[in-house]
């Protein structure tokens, strides 16, 4: 059988540029854009909730993108929808129209969960172990950092052009980068009948949830140790650390794309090499020293700026590493991967919405300080058992340099059974 034709990593990972795009969107910029027009901060956070939500219940309509269609097939429909509701809702932008505004930016959000479950799924199928690592820190390059630049150039264009055209020019570039995808080897047919989506789906689901390997990933994934979620949180702490707002949107916007985006790669390039499960919960705790270290140095802002750039730096590697670390879970050819990794996706947005929350606790006790050790203290009293259980229960993947000339087949998993 003949290999399939690899593209570079970099150009695999560029996929997912449409995923950093929208929900680079949700986050950033919708708050903007609500408050210009007048919305309370309390409407602001509301819709904001019910916006992002997908992010961690969509994995119950995932298993519709492993069946019937080939999953580029949906990775393409999803993107579509994605850009054309984005676009639509920037359109009804008003305080009239509030209500379909959101439910327009919920599709949105809800299209384009379902085209990054779609898209790794696909790249589970066909990515040797060796290249694991190297696609899994570009995929969250194009997500971080391609979010937080993708953010910046809408609100310079809705200052430039109208802005009814500037989310139309905004969903145009959402799904520009769809045509990579053809680059990709092609994905093979579904092994389900779309009839029972939701039936043999799960019962496969299940079957691979109970291997020791995935559950070790589920207690990393949904504990604090990695989530790094003090990253949602820095653009409101500049005052706390006499830190000018320009200098604020400076650098939690182009300062955090950029080194996100290197810590990304990099965490990436370290997951083909060493033990993918520690790589996760050493970035964990490069962040958390980063935390402590802002949280106990003079609030100036040169602190605000070194801290909040190494953080997003070590986030990057924390993401990086999961991403590497749920492609090796998933395995070769799995029927489920995309349900499979939608379900570990809802994992850590779980934990980041939990801790988030334990943050602002923090914060309203011992303000910038409180945020900062909380964040920290419940990373690392995390991370001391899962050291153990990651050691004794988590076998490694072969890295790229041991492999001695033995060459891994497209989708080869060194994972042990179980």
């Amino acid at each position: 059988m003949a290999t399939p034709r690899m593209p570079p990593a970099w150009v695999i990972g560029m996929t997912n540029l449409p995923f950093g795009l929208v929900a680079g969107f949700c986050v950033t910029a919708l708050p903007f854009l609500l408050t210009k027009i007048g919305v309370s901060v309390d409407q602001v956070a509301t819709i904001s909730a019910t916006v992002m939500s997908p992010s961690f219940w969509a994995f119950l309509v995932t298993p519709l993108v492993d069946v019937g269609l080939t999953r580029r097939t949906w990775a393409v429909l999803t993107a579509l929808l994605s850009a054309c509701s984005l676009g639509m809702a920037v359109w009804e932008l008003s305080p009239d129209h509030l209500v379909l505004f959101a439910g327009l930016l919920l599709l949105a959000e809800l299209a384009i969960v379902l085209y990054g479950s779609a898209l790794t799924g696909w790249q589970a199928c066909f990515l040797p172990d060796t290249l694991r690592g190297k696609v899994s820190g570009w995929n969250n390059a194009a997500n971080l950092g391609g979010g937080a630049f993708g953010a910046m150039i809408f609100l310079e264009m809705a200052e430039a052009i109208p802005l009814r055209t500037a989310g139309l020019v905004f969903a145009c570039l959402c799904f520009l980068p769809v045509f990579l995808l053809p680059f990709m080897p092609a994905p093979g047919k579904p092994g389900f009948e779309i009839q029972r989506v939701f039936t043999q789906t799960w019962r496969k689901v299940w079957e691979s949830c109970r291997r020791r390997e995935c559950l070790v990933g589920f207690a990393l994934f949904l504990s604090p140790a990695s989530c790094a979620a003090a990253i949602n949180l820095f653009s409101g702490l500049g005052k706390d650390f006499q830190t000018q707002p320009q200098r604020v949107i400076w650098v939690t916007g182009a300062g955090c794309a950029i080194t996100s985006a290197l810590g990304s790669v990099l965490g990436g390039f370290l997951a083909d090499r060493v033990h993918r499960g520690r790589l996760y919960l050493c970035a964990g705790i490069a962040a958390s020293v980063c935390g402590l270290c802002m949280a106990f140095a003079a609030h100036t802002a040169t602190t605000f700026t070194l801290g909040v750039l190494a953080y997003n730096a070590s986030a990057g590697a924390c993401y990086a590493a999961f991403s590497a670390l749920g492609f090796q879970l998933v395995g070769k050819d799995n029927p489920v991967a995309s349900t499979l990794l939608g379900l570990f996706a809802a994992m850590i947005n779980g934990a980041i919405v939990y801790m988030t929350w334990f943050d602002g606790v923090g914060y309203r006790f011992f303000g910038a300080t409180g945020l900062l050790c909380v964040d920290a203290g419940m990373s690392l009293l995390a991370a001391i058992p899962l050291f153990w259980l990651v050691r004794f229960a988590l076998q490694p993947a072969r890295p790229a340099f041991a492999t001695q000339g033995k060459q891994l087949s497209i989708g080869e998993s060194t994972m042990p059974s179980v």
